[in-house]
Protein backbone atom coordinates (compact mmCIF):
# COMPACT_ATOMS: atom_id res chain seq x y z
CA UNK A 1 0.00 0.00 0.00
CA UNK A 2 1.12 3.52 -0.72
CA UNK A 3 -0.09 6.60 1.05
CA UNK A 4 -1.62 9.44 -0.87
CA UNK A 5 -2.57 12.64 0.83
CA UNK A 6 -3.37 11.97 4.47
CA UNK A 7 -6.98 10.88 3.92
CA UNK A 8 -6.54 7.92 1.55
CA UNK A 9 -4.30 4.92 0.91
CA UNK A 10 -3.72 3.24 -2.45
CA UNK A 11 -3.43 -0.55 -2.54
CA UNK A 12 -3.52 -3.38 -5.06
CA UNK A 13 -7.29 -3.71 -4.82
CA UNK A 14 -8.20 -0.04 -4.90
CA UNK A 15 -8.20 3.06 -2.75
CA UNK A 16 -9.18 3.15 0.93
CA UNK A 17 -10.72 6.52 1.73
CA UNK A 18 -11.24 7.77 5.28
CA UNK A 19 -14.46 9.77 5.58
CA UNK A 20 -15.92 11.92 8.35
CA UNK A 21 -19.70 11.99 7.91
CA UNK A 22 -21.80 15.02 8.80
CA UNK A 23 -25.48 14.04 8.65
CA UNK A 24 -28.30 16.58 9.09
CA UNK A 25 -26.24 19.20 7.21
CA UNK A 26 -27.72 22.13 5.30
CA UNK A 27 -26.50 20.73 1.97
CA UNK A 28 -24.96 17.65 0.40
CA UNK A 29 -21.29 18.40 -0.24
CA UNK A 30 -17.68 17.36 0.05
CA UNK A 31 -16.41 19.90 2.57
CA UNK A 32 -12.67 19.23 2.40
CA UNK A 33 -9.99 17.38 4.32
CA UNK A 34 -9.72 17.70 8.09
CA UNK A 35 -7.72 15.61 10.55
CA UNK A 36 -6.88 12.95 7.98
CA UNK A 37 -10.45 12.44 6.75
CA UNK A 38 -12.51 13.71 3.83
CA UNK A 39 -15.50 15.50 5.35
CA UNK A 40 -18.77 14.72 3.56
CA UNK A 41 -21.96 16.53 4.58
CA UNK A 42 -25.41 15.18 3.75
CA UNK A 43 -28.90 16.42 4.53
CA UNK A 44 -30.12 12.90 5.31
CA UNK A 45 -30.61 11.65 8.84
CA UNK A 46 -28.47 8.76 10.09
CA UNK A 47 -31.48 6.44 10.21
CA UNK A 48 -31.90 3.11 8.41
CA UNK A 49 -28.76 3.73 6.34
CA UNK A 50 -30.11 6.86 4.65
CA UNK A 51 -27.08 9.01 5.45
CA UNK A 52 -24.69 6.26 4.33
CA UNK A 53 -26.52 5.93 1.01
CA UNK A 54 -26.29 9.67 0.48
CA UNK A 55 -22.58 9.73 1.38
CA UNK A 56 -21.96 7.09 -1.29
CA UNK A 57 -23.97 9.15 -3.80
CA UNK A 58 -22.18 12.42 -2.98
CA UNK A 59 -18.75 10.77 -3.21
CA UNK A 60 -19.58 9.07 -6.51
CA UNK A 61 -20.73 12.37 -8.02
CA UNK A 62 -17.77 14.35 -6.69
CA UNK A 63 -15.28 11.78 -8.01
CA UNK A 64 -17.05 11.09 -11.31
CA UNK A 65 -17.53 7.42 -10.49
CA UNK A 66 -20.49 5.09 -10.85
CA UNK A 67 -22.33 4.72 -7.56
CA UNK A 68 -21.75 0.96 -7.60
CA UNK A 69 -17.97 1.45 -7.48
CA UNK A 70 -18.13 3.32 -4.14
CA UNK A 71 -18.38 0.74 -1.34
CA UNK A 72 -18.74 1.42 2.37
CA UNK A 73 -16.25 -0.97 3.99
CA UNK A 74 -16.61 -0.01 7.66
CA UNK A 75 -18.21 2.55 9.95
CA UNK A 76 -21.85 2.16 8.95
CA UNK A 77 -22.96 3.25 12.43
CA UNK A 78 -20.19 5.78 13.02
CA UNK A 79 -19.26 9.27 11.85
CA UNK A 80 -15.85 7.83 10.90
CA UNK A 81 -16.06 5.58 7.84
CA UNK A 82 -13.79 3.74 5.44
CA UNK A 83 -14.85 3.59 1.80
CA UNK A 84 -13.29 1.46 -0.94
CA UNK A 85 -12.91 3.05 -4.37
CA UNK A 86 -11.43 1.82 -7.65
CA UNK A 87 -7.78 2.68 -8.32
CA UNK A 88 -8.68 5.30 -10.93
CA UNK A 89 -10.21 7.42 -8.15
CA UNK A 90 -6.73 8.43 -6.96
CA UNK A 91 -6.37 11.26 -9.49
CA UNK A 92 -9.79 12.67 -8.63
CA UNK A 93 -9.03 12.47 -4.89
CA UNK A 94 -5.73 14.31 -5.33
CA UNK A 95 -7.49 16.99 -7.37
CA UNK A 96 -10.25 17.22 -4.74
CA UNK A 97 -7.69 17.59 -1.95
CA UNK A 98 -5.92 20.39 -3.78
CA UNK A 99 -9.11 22.26 -4.64
CA UNK A 100 -10.80 22.09 -1.24
CA UNK A 101 -8.70 23.52 1.52
CA UNK A 102 -10.84 24.10 4.60
CA UNK A 103 -10.49 27.50 6.14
Amino acid sequence: MTAGPSFFTVGDRGVLLRVKARPHARKDAVEGVRAGELVVSVRAAPEKGRANDEIVRVLAEALGLPRTSVVLKSGAGSHHKVVVLPGEARTALERLAGARRPG
